[in-house]
């Protein structure tokens, strides 16, 4: 959506003004230096526009447990091991809408008090087999919030105290990551379906990075020339930063106009129209696969065909990694079920999920990993583009 609104010049202009209007909320970090140079960055929050939220319709407030597969009595035996209060337990699944229905699917429905009183490690358990099945959006994709610190990801917002409280009350853990998957338990506070959508933009909120490259007459240029020219393979981005490099006393570069055409167009941007018309929204695969390329390859879309690409046209390598080198989170069978683009040190280029309401970032590995590496056994594994000949 920014990148709809604003040209890329404009769009850089934006988010400086955005920064500057944090202030001291907005601290300048630091990478390590390395062959990618000297780099500082600060964390903004993109949340999703009106016009993608107004293509989804606000869910029930009321609450639903979905259980795939399973018997009402063993979902029952489920919730008592899970240290679900008995009666409680007794209750969800003594209700007549709890039967299973034609496709074996199981749905609970508690009470936004029911829910409240779960004490912090059985909402743990609970949360987490519900994030097993696709019936639970909220569980299976739930809001991450940063560092686990629900005050930052807030500040700056206009949700009232008595929801952000709410939600603090709600939010759980699993692995090193702080969740939040109770939407139909706040919006039934909304006195109107404005003030409803207004508090689900607020949740898409997702910390994303704005960083600079710092030149000067200290820098190794022919070092950094390689670097970010994907070892001398796109040499198109070198005349940008050898104007950069010229500027009397120094200057600072927004990173992104080192980025293939592509991801430069696509970064802190939402899905367009242009792109919905594939059918499909694009994808973590899709959008690493399609970093380098000046024309998006819709066909990356597939699984299939995005794996065969990797195989065809990708090396697996070891640090230390490169600009464009992909990494990808393997589960425990082996199966990739996210991938982003490295760019410097902790830093990566990412597009989290085919969700409309998620935009393309710039973010830190860290945090792509407090979203994806809460899968057991997981490993990443990085792969490299192979080059042809000549280019």
């Amino acid at each position: 959506m920014l990148r709809r609104l604003f040209p890329s010049a404009l769009l850089s202009l934006f988010l400086a003004a955005a920064l500057a209007a944090r202030g001291a909320d907005a601290p300048v970090l630091h990478c390590q230096t390395g062959p990618w140079g000297r780099i500082d960055y600060q964390f903004i929050y993109l949340a999703a526009p009106e016009s993608i939220l107004d293509n989804f319709p606000m869910p029930s407030p009321q609450s639903r447990w979905c259980f795939t597969g399973r018997t009402l009595d063993s979902v029952h035996t489920f919730l008592n091991s899970a240290g679900v209060d008995p009666a409680t337990s007794a209750r969800l699944v003594g209700d007549t809408r709890s039967k299973p229905d034609e496709e074996g699917v199981v749905t609970l429905f508690p009470t936004e008090e029911e829910i409240l009183a779960l004490s912090a490690a059985t909402r743990e358990t609970v949360y987490r087999e519900l994030a097993k099945y696709e019936e639970n959006p909220f569980y299976h994709d739930p809001v991450v919030i940063p560092d686990g610190n629900l005050e930052a990801w807030l500040r700056g917002t206009d949700m009232p105290k008595n929801i952000a409280d709410l939600i603090g009350k709600l939010a759980y853990k699993d692995a090193d990551s702080l969740l939040f998957s109770d939407f139909r338990v706040i919006l039934k506070y909304a006195e109107s379906d404005a003030e409803a959508r207004h508090w689900v933009s607020i949740l898409t909120r997702v910390r994303a990075v704005v960083a600079y490259l710092n030149l000067g007459d200290q820098d190794d240029m022919a070092g950094l020339r390689r670097y970010w020219s994907a070892n001398s393979h796109r040499m198109d981005v070198v005349p940008m930063l050898d104007a950069a490099a010229g500027m009397e006393g120094g200057s600072r570069l927004d990173i992104t106009h080192l980025f293939p055409p592509l991801p430069r167009r696509l970064v802190y941007s939402y899905t367009s129209p242009d792109i919905e018309r594939t059918g499909q929204t694009p994808n973590c695969h899709w959008t690493s696969l399609n970093f380098f390329n000046y024309t998006r390859q819709n066909i990356l879309l597939d699984l299939k065909l995005a794996t065969s690409r990797v195989l065809e046209d990708y090396d697996r390598v070891q640090p230390p990694y490169q600009f464009g080198d992909v990494f990808f989170f393997l589960n425990k069978d082996g199966n990739a079920y996210h991938s982003c683009v490295y760019i410097a040190d902790n830093l990566v280029f990412s597009k989290n999920g085919e969700n409309e309401m998620m935009p393309w970032i710039l973010a830190r590995l860290d945090d792509i990993k407090q979203l994806y590496g809460r899968e057991p056994g997981y490993t990443i594994q990085v792969y490299r583009r192979r080059w042809p000949e000549g280019t």
